[in-house]
C-alpha cells in the first residue's frame, strides 16, 4: 500500500493547495518506514505529531468555548479530553480512511501494523502539525476541524456518551453503593499488531454488555456503552 501516499490527493480533499509536499510526506511517515528506507528522523511524523497536539487542543477549546456558551470549564475540559483522545483521533482517520496513505515498514505492514489506532492518532496530529508549519492560518485550521467534528459536535448529548462511556457507568455505580463495574479480557484474535480484543463488564456478578475492539480499552468502551445503554442511562 506505499504507493498509495499521495498527500496532494489527501490535501486537495480539504481545500488545501499549493503546500510543500515534502512536510506533508513526513507527516504521513511512520520511523519503522524512515528507518527501513535510511531516511532522517526529521522525515517522519514525530515532531510534526508535537507540534500538531498543541494545535489540536488550542482550535478544540476555542472551538468548545465558542459551540458551548453556557457550558463550564469543567464540562468542557471533560469534552475536549474525549475529542483530541487516541480513540477519537482513530475515529476520524477511519472518517478520512487516512490510514491508505500511511507509509510504514514492510516488516510492520505484514504485521497488519496499518490498523493501529494510535498510528493513524499520531499521523492526524502529524497533518495538522504540517498545515500550522506550512503557515496555514489557525482560522482555516479551525474549519477543517469543524468539518471533521461537526456531525458529533451538532449532537453532543448522543456522543458524549458512547465516547465517555466508562466513566458515565462508574458514577451510576458509584451513586448506587461506590462499587465500581468489572471488565474482563475474554478473548482476543488475529495476529499480534492487529488483534481484536472481546471484554465484558459485570457489576454484582451481572454481565451488562459485551464489547469488541482493536485494543483493550476499545473493547471495554464499546461494552461499557452497551451497559449504559442496558440501563438506560444514555439519555438516549
Amino acid at each position: 500500500m506505499q504507493e498509495l501516499c499521495n498527500p496532494s490527493e489527501f490535501l486537495s480533499q480539504y481545500g488545501f493547495k499549493d503546500l510543500d509536499e515534502r512536510i506533508f510526506l513526513a507527516a504521513f511517515t511512520h520511523p519503522s518506514y524512515g528507518f527501513e528506507h535510511g531516511l532522517s528522523e526529521n522525515e517522519s511524523y514525530e515532531r510534526l505529531e508535537f507540534l500538531g497536539d498543541a494545535v489540536l487542543k488550542l482550535v478544540m477549546s476555542k472551538m468548545l468555548f465558542e459551540k458551548f456558551p453556557n457550558y463550564q470549564e469543567g464540562k468542557m475540559t471533560n469534552i475536549r479530553a474525549i475529542l483530541v483522545s487516541d480513540d477519537f483521533l482513530y475515529h476520524l482517520a477511519e472518517d478520512m480512511e487516512l490510514k491508505k496513505y500511511i507509509r510504514i515498514s514492510t516488516a510492520l505492514e505484514k504485521d497488519g501494523g496499518r490498523n493501529t489506532s494510535s498510528i493513524s492518532a499520531c499521523v492526524f496530529e502529524a497533518i495538522l502539525g504540517a498545515l500550522f508549519e506550512s503557515n496555514v492560518s489557525l482560522e482555516k485550521i479551525y474549519e477543517y476541524l469543524d468539518k471533521l467534528y461537526s456531525k458529533y459536535l451538532n449532537d453532543v448529548k448522543i456522543f458524549l456518551p458512547k465516547f465517555n462511556s466508562k466513566a458515565l457507568l462508574q458514577e451510576y455505580t458509584q451513586s448506587k453503593n461506590k462499587d465500581l463495574p468489572k471488565y474482563e479480557q475474554t478473548d482476543c484474535t488475529g495476529a499480534e499488531n492487529n488483534c481484536e480484543f472481546t471484554v465484558k463488564v459485570t457489576y454484582h456478578g451481572e454481565e451488562l454488555g459485551i464489547g469488541k475492539g482493536k485494543s483493550k480499552k476499545a473493547a471495554e468502551k464499546e461494552a461499557a456503552y452497551k451497559a449504559c445503554l442496558k440501563l438506560n442511562i444514555t439519555g438516549e
